[in-house]
């Protein structure tokens, strides 16, 4: 008896099932297909906002098919990939954010060819241009001073929304490390911020400056009258009668909102959107990231330790900022020459002329 010798499922032709599909359940709807099981992979290996990025290019790419009325596996390849990228100019997507679009698609298409739902990598001859790099700008001395007299430092708000200005110029961390910052990781007395980082899962320690503890300190000593002073609230929305109660706090979070939970990111932004609109100039937490690591080359810092600072995974992007800094530097006129002892054909010496010798 001759035994049946079933193919392997990676030797299979799987070209005619479906991408994405749903089946549904007695109390639920399940999403099935190669691309539910790719998002499933990203979201236990990846930081939510690349996971966020792989879903929005995709699903858009699948529903981009599904106007085609195609959907299959054996639908993902060079005409159907470049038909999508003609569709998304003509959209008016930005060249970066196609760029985007289209690395997510050919990661998913790697991941195919290794998982074997296709025999080969089938999008070879798609070019995916690199996206542009973006111009950073920095914030000018007289905009921060701007920004930083829209506040009172004799409040609880105030004195809070001046410290994190504060930790973002002078740290330049990201919006959603200012937020999640722990009161116990702020050592004023050895001058250290000790973070964590989502985006690496990895900690770092960052130096306090002595104006940036100064702020700190006097957001924490308001901080602790306002929480403990008893609020009063309003009864049924009446203006006219209110009712005493105590203030409770997240005491674990450095920076809590003005109901002691936690501060949102989105709040922070919202803080600096408002302001924008007060002074006529725009600026969001990602301009004081730009603005902080531009300086730190600027004056010279040690790259490497400014990679450790700024939390970046590589020096690919630590040493764009330096390659900015490095075309901002020939704009800057040096304070002496070197040439100034001497006196040379077509230049003045400055102040008088030395007294004459008598002979």
């Amino acid at each position: 008896m001759v035994a049946i010798r079933h193919p392997r499922w990676q030797d299979m032709d799987h070209s005619q099932e479906p991408l994405y599909d749903f089946v549904v359940l007695r109390n639920a709807t399940r999403a099935t297909g190669p691309i539910a099981d790719f998002f499933a992979k990203k979201d236990a290996e990846r930081e939510h906002k690349t996971v966020l990025w792989y879903q929005e290019s995709l699903m858009a790419f699948w529903q981009f098919l599904q106007t085609q009325d195609l959907g299959l596996v054996g639908d993902l390849n060079e005409t159907t990939v470049n038909q999508f990228r003609v569709h998304l100019r003509l959209k008016g997507l930005a060249e970066n954010t196609i760029s985007n679009r289209l690395r997510a698609i050919r990661a998913f298409a790697y991941w195919l060819r290794e998982k074997g739902w296709t025999q080969e990598y089938v999008l070879t001859g798609v070019k995916i241009p690199q996206s542009t790099r973006p111009q950073f700008g920095q914030i000018e001395d007289g905009q921060r001073k701007a920004l930083f007299d829209l506040y009172n430092p004799g409040t609880f708000l105030g004195s809070r929304n001046l410290a994190m200005l504060g930790v973002l110029s002078d740290t330049g961390l990201r919006r959603e490390e200012v937020v999640n910052l722990q009161l116990k990781n702020a050592d004023l007395e050895t001058g250290v911020l000790k973070v964590y980082a989502d985006k690496t899962e990895e900690w770092r320690y960052l130096p306090l400056t002595t104006e940036l503890i100064g702020l700190l300190k006097n957001y924490l000593k308001w901080r602790e009258k306002y929480f403990n002073q008893p609020s009063r609230r309003r009864l049924n929305g009446s203006a006219s009668h209110r009712a005493a109660g105590s203030r409770t706090v997240a005491d674990s979070i450095l920076f809590p909102a003005w109901n002691g939970n936690v501060l949102k990111p989105q709040a922070l932004g919202l803080i600096l959107y408002r302001a924008s609109q007060k002074l006529g100039f725009r600026l969001h937490a990602h301009s004081f990231r730009h603005d902080f690591i531009t300086r730190k080359a600027l004056d010279g810092e040690n790259p490497s330790v400014v990679k450790r600072w700024a939390g970046h995974r590589s020096y690919a992007m630590t040493d764009y900022y330096f390659e900015v800094a490095d075309h901002m530097l020939g704009a800057i006129q040096p304070k002496h020459s070197v040439l100034a002892s001497i006196t040379l054909p077509g230049t003045k010496q400055r102040g008088r002329p030395p007294k004459a010798t008598s002979a």
